[in-house]
């Protein structure tokens, strides 16, 4: 069986009462994210130099992958 490859688009969090989008393009603190990297249970965040924005760890409702040939929700 073929490894797919697949990267992450967008994912949506649940922070207090609010539901945030955040994803590859948009800004977060101040500097547009490049990549989206998900690690144990940790979102990473990271702008066009590599460099780490932030760390998410909340609760998340849904994710957006890209994946070769597609889209796909999961």
């Amino acid at each position: 069986m073929d490894k797919v490859e697949r990267e992450i688009k967008s994912f949506e969090v649940v922070s207090g009462a609010v539901v945030n989008t955040i994803s590859i393009g948009r800004e977060f603190g101040g500097e547009v994210v490049e990549d989206i990297i998900l690690r144990d249970g940790v979102f990473k965040l990271f702008n066009r130099k590599d460099e780490l924005i932030t760390e998410i760890n909340l609760p998340v409702v849904g994710v957006k992958y890209e994946y070769k040939g597609g889209e796909l929700s999961a």
